[in-house]
């Protein structure tokens, strides 16, 4: 500090001045002098306050007085109290002042008192209950200091308090008054402040030394204070344990530039501050700046701002400007934490960042208050870990601006590890705005809105290298939010998320003013998403050059209440409308512009209102099963592929008036009225299995084109009241052009009459041009078209009709039946006369190879013999089957099934030969295009088998015989497209067969060759199918009459089994069946036309057995089986497991 800001000094000799004369210390002002205006010099007797103090001292080694001037340079122990007016201190550097009372202070400043300088060079150190230096009294008169100047050591860390400014608070007890109050040495206490001001008035405040609280408060600005100016300099230390800085009176301008800091609060403020400026360090352990109830007009920080738990925090207070352009820390990761956080109504009106705010929790957060307007450029940044900026439920953010323009190659930008901006439930922000490449990032998403938070005005990113960016989440999420205004991306701005969501709009979210990207290297990288039951207002549209490297989905209850418009050469990848979403507007892409699908599923009864308009260039594929309420139209010179499908509806019709090809799909109940219209130069391929309108002029299909117009397939409809067609009008200029390489009748419900005319089929079109007609049932309804003559003739195919369908199923199941039947018999019969037999190795051999082998064909007859015991008499089985069949239901259609039963048979050995007894139920399922076969089957029998003779050689020559019977319940299904028909009949069968056979025995191996002839009787109640889903049948219904069987046949096979060892047998077995009469007859009536026709069952049926034989004891063998056959309608496979009884 400049001595002359203390003392008064002078030159000897003094010019003729007026003003030099009253340059003379006051303190002095008891020696008299005589000067002259004019020639006025100061006399020998007339000394400086320095002079003064050193001519004393010169004299005494304690202390001089002269008036009420007094200088202090020795070790005093009492108190020093100041009274009275017109008084000067100084304590210089070896003045000491220690008081051991407790209670009492070592400078006293009694009210009403004035000193004009007070001056501490030594050291001065007051009781441990109270203050070292002490200005007037608690609630009593303040003092008056002109200048307060302590550069040396006022306390130690022993007493309360260093210094205490009092003084009172009304007229009768005025404010102590201090003009210049500074330090550049030591303040130091215990447990109270460092400093404490009550009821002051401080001109000037500047520390540059170092003001320390142990206990308490560096600097205490108590209530009914006021300071103009407060400066912390760069040397200048202010510390404390509870706060660095207690402001709870008025502050005009406080300035740092050194170092306040406290274990809990750096600065608190609960009064006004009009500015405050940082440009050192403020360090709190828990908050570098706290504010309860302040207000502070401008706060400006350049240098550093560190808290543990927050960096600026207010409650119930307002800073009307925040200006950073230095850093603002805070350290620990507590969800309540921020770098700025404002709680309980607080308000800043304008924050301006152009530094560094970084938080382990949250960067700016308004959890109770409202932010104005934050300004983020000039390379400024804000970091936070949950969400760099957080407004929290029911808060407010104004407007928010980030300019990434930067002069210091630093972007500016606000970074998360989960969320960049966080709007919480029911929050308020007026306006979002991003440019000049400024960034906002999240690591989940970029931008995020939840629970009724709002964003009253538009969010704008715009400029080359602008992005907001997220990551496993949304770049911009509005998850029931409420966004009033649009969502622009414009200028080269980026929206990205590395889960390929751009933006989301879900829950009950809105965006009432729409999405617009725009411009030239401006992209979405990722969808668009409008989800749940969420809402976008206006228009969506892509322009100028933009790129979305991704989709618009609309899906759940989304709704789309604007247009989508793809225009000025932008892209995007596709469009698609699912779930119950709706888009009431039209679809357009513009000419230079790219789209390349869209796709609609929706069940919303709108699906898409509008039209569907592409123009462009490029390829555009449209797939429909909702409903599309416009017309979809390709007027530009781009291929267009159409596919409406699943019940889809187009409801304006599709129009091709363009240069590039349209393929058309229409698919079975899927529909498209107001017809098709082809012009230009359109090359034009239509399918149709659904339905298609026509339009004003009555035209199904309207060509007036240059182009070519295909139809490569159409599915003629039938009115479901009158069994009319709905016949294919083709009209327009060049209706004679189009082509018709396939059409197909729908009988369901047809008026066969309507087949007698090919214009009730197909009109306007050039009959040369007519290729294959044909029905869409299985076959049993033919067309044949003469375009020479024009003649159109029907046939009827009963062998491709359920008839056809019921009685290959029925023969082929029954047939395998009988098969099985007489090869499970006759094993367990034989091997009573295998056990009789004097022959170990002898084996009964008989019917292999059937639908069910089964392993007692092969057990030799020692199982029964001298080696195992006694004979037996009696044989038990019980015998569960399944097995996977194709058969040829619908004709040129191999149809797959299966059969699952279960047998149980007995057989008993007498004198005579050996009988049997069986039953058995199964049931079998087959399905195929056009029809199903299911039936249940009860069946039973007997079965005889005796051995004739022995030969010579050994020979066994066997007969045997069977007679059989069963129920069959039948559940048919025709199915014509997505209608069927159903029929109950009851099927009966029944039958018999012979056969003689002989075992040839060689060794361990055993061949037998053996031959059978067999009669099949079956009848197959008449039935109607009746109509259970829509309309199946013809107009006036479909009938199968009584049906009779009666089918002979002859048999033949070779076995070869060998006899491996005791315990382990083999066999394997080829033959066939060879029906004499495969021919079966059948009558049935289509509306009112009786048809009766024949067809061939297979003649040939071929089989293979295999089995692998574990004989276990003499009661019981185990066996494991395969056996297949095969014919030209089909073919079976069976594998199983059996066990076998006799006793």
């Amino acid at each position: 500090m400049n001595k002359t800001a203390l003392t008064k000094t002078y030159t000897k000799d003094i010019q003729n001045s007026c003003l030099n004369s009253k340059k003379i210390v006051l303190s002095l002002a008891t020696i008299s002098f005589l000067a002259s205006c004019t020639h006025a010099t100061l006399t020998p007797e007339i000394k400086t306050y320095e002079e003064t103090n050193r001519h004393a001292k010169a004299r005494s080694g304690l202390q001089s007085r002269n008036s009420n001037n007094e200088t202090i340079n020795n070790l005093q122990t009492l108190t020093k109290t100041i009274s009275g007016t017109g008084n000067t201190l100084v304590i210089e550097s070896s003045g000491t002042i220690t008081i051991s009372n407790d209670g009492q202070q070592a400078v006293n400043f009694q009210p009403n008192s004035s000193t004009s300088t007070f001056l501490n060079k030594g050291t001065l150190i007051g009781g441990n209950n109270t203050a070292s230096v002490q200005l007037g009294a608690n609630t009593n008169n303040g003092v008056t200091i002109e200048t307060f100047d302590n550069q040396g050591i006022i306390g130690n860390g022993s007493s309360k308090f260093g210094v205490t400014v009092w003084g009172g608070g009304s007229k009768d007890n005025p404010k102590s008054i201090i003009n210049n109050f500074s330090n550049s040495g030591t303040i130091h206490s215990n447990t109270g402040e460092s400093i404490y001001f009550g009821n002051a008035k401080i001109s000037s405040f500047v520390n540059s030394g170092t003001i320390k609280s142990k206990q308490g408060t560096g600097v205490n600005i108590s209530q009914g204070t006021s300071i103009e100016n407060f400066n912390n300099t760069r040397t200048g230390i202010i510390e404390g344990k509870r706060m660095g800085v207690n402001v709870r009176s008025t502050i005009n301008t406080f300035v740092n530039d050194g170092l306040i800091a406290a274990t809990n609060d750096g600065i608190q403020i609960n009064a006004n501050v009009k500015t405050l400026i940082n440009k050192g360090t403020i360090k709190g352990d828990a908050i570098s700046i706290r504010s309860l109830g302040g207000t502070i007009e401008t706060l400006i920080n350049e240098g550093i701002m560190d808290g543990e738990s927050a960096g600026i925090y207010m409650s119930r207070s307002l800073v009307k400007t925040l200006t950073n352009s230095g850093t603002i820390n805070q350290n620990n990761s507590a969800t309540w934490s921020a770098g700025i956080k404002l709680e309980n109504g607080s308000i800043i009106e304008n924050i301006i960042n152009t530094g560094s705010i970084r938080s382990n929790a949250f960067g700016i957060s308004v959890t109770g208050g409202k932010f104005g307007t934050l300004t983020i450029k000039d390379g400024g940044q804000v970091y936070g870990k949950y969400s760099a900026i957080g407004v929290g439920r029911s808060q407010t953010l104004g407007d928010l601006y980030i300019d990434g323009r930067s002069n210091n190659g630093t972007v500016s930008g606000i970074y998360s590890e989960e969320h960049g901006i966080l709007l919480e439930n029911n929050s308020r922000t007026q306006k979002i705005e991003l440019k000049n490449g400024g960034i906002i990032k999240g690591n989940i998403d970029g931008i995020r809105l939840i629970n009724s938070a709002s964003l009253s005005g538009e969010m704008i990113l715009s400029g080359e290298g602008s992005r907001v960016e997220g990551g496993r989440g949304v770049g911009i999420l509005n998850r029931s939010g409420k966004i009033e205004g649009s969502i622009k991306v414009e200028d080269g701005a980026t929206v990205t998320a590395t889960s390929n969501r751009a933006i989301a709009n879900s829950g009950s979210g809105s965006i009432t003013g729409g999405i617009t990207v725009s411009g030239k290297n401006t992209k979405l990288e990722g969808n668009i998403i409008n989800t749940d039951n969420a809402s976008i207002g206006s228009d969506i549209k892509i322009e100028g050059g933009a790129k979305v490297e991704g989709g618009l989905v609309n899906q759940g209850n989304g709704s789309i209440s604007g247009s989508v418009q793809v225009s000025g050469g932008s892209s995007i990848d596709s469009i698609t409308n699912e779930g119950n979403g709706a888009i009431s507007g039209s679809i357009t892409v513009d000419k230079d512009s790219k789209l390349d699908s869209i796709t609609n599923t929706s069940t919303s009864s709108t699906g898409i209102s509008g039209s569907i308009t592409n123009n462009s260039d490029n390829k555009l594929e449209i797939s429909n099963s909702g409903n599309i309420g416009g017309k979809i139209e390709s007027t530009g010179s781009a291929d267009m592929v159409i596919s409406n499908s699943n019940g889809g509806t187009i409801s304006g019709g599709i129009s091709s008036s363009g240069s590039g090809s349209t393929s058309i799909s229409n698919s079975q109940g899927s529909t498209i009225n107001n017809g098709i219209t082809v012009s230009g130069s359109a090359q034009v391929e239509i399918s149709n299995q659904g339905s298609v309108g026509k339009d004003e002029n009555g035209n199904t299909v309207t060509n007036n084109g240059s182009g070519s117009v295909g139809i490569k397939d159409w599915l003629v409809s039938t009115d479901k009241n009158t069994g009319k067609l709905n016949t294919v009008v083709i009209g327009g200029s060049r209706a004679f052009n189009v082509k018709v390489e396939n059409i197909t009748v729908d009988q369901s419900n047809v008026d066969l009459e309507e087949l007698n005319d090919i214009n009730n089929i197909i009109s306007g079109v050039n009959q040369n041009n007519i290729g294959n007609i044909g029905t869409n049932g299985s076959g049993e309804i033919s067309l044949s078209f003469d375009p020479i003559t024009g003649k159109l003739t029907t046939d009827f195919n009963l062998n491709a009709s359920i008839s056809g369908a019921t009685f290959r199923s029925l023969i082929s199941t029954t047939s395998r039946r009988s098969t099985f039947i007489d090869n499970v018999m006759g094993n367990s019969m034989q091997s009573f006369a295998l056990a009789s037999s004097s022959k170990s190795q002898s084996i009964a051999m008989s019917e292999k190879g059937n639908l069910y082998a089964d392993a007692s064909d092969y057990i030799k007859s020692d199982l029964n013999n001298g080696s195992y015991g006694s004979n037996k008499e009696h044989s038990l089985f019980i015998l569960p089957y399944t097995s996977s069949q194709n058969v040829e239901l619908s004709l040129n259609e191999e149809s797959k099934g299966h059969t699952k039963g279960t047998i149980i048979g007995y057989s008993t050995l007498k004198d005579s030969g050996i009988y049997g007894v069986y039953a058995g139920y199964e049931d079998t399922k087959m399905g195929s295009t056009y029809f199903d076969i299911n039936n249940r089957t009860y069946y039973a029998g007997l079965k005889y088998f005796n051995t004739l003779f022995t030969t010579e050689k050994g020979q066994e020559v066997y007969i045997k015989a069977q007679g059989k019977a069963a129920l069959i319940k039948n559940d048919l299904t025709e199915k014509i497209g997505n209608n069927e028909a159903k029929a109950e009949p009851n099927s009966y069968a029944y039958g018999v067969n012979t056969a003689l056979g002989m075992n040839f025995i060689s060794n361990k191996d055993i061949f037998s060759p053996e031959i059978g002839l067999a009669y099949e009787g079956g009848y197959t109640e008449a039935f109607s199918m009746k109509d259970t889903i829509g309309q199946a049948t013809v107009k006036g219904g479909e009938r199968t009459y009584a049906n009779y069987l009666n089918l002979f046949s002859t048999k033949t096979s070779l076995t070869w089994f060998r006899d491996w060892l005791p315990n382990l047998k083999t066999s394997v077995e080829l033959g066939a069946k060879f029906n004499i009469n495969p021919k079966v007859e059948a009558e049935a009536r289509f509306g009112n036309i009786k048809v009766s026709d024949e067809f061939d069952l297979p003649r040939v049926q071929k089989f293979v057995s295999t089995s692998f034989i574990v004989p276990v004891n003499e009661a019981f063998y185990f066996s494991l089986n395969y056996n297949g056959m095969f014919d030209k309608d089909g073919n079976t496979h069976t594998g199983f497991a059996q066990f076998n009884y006799l006793w």
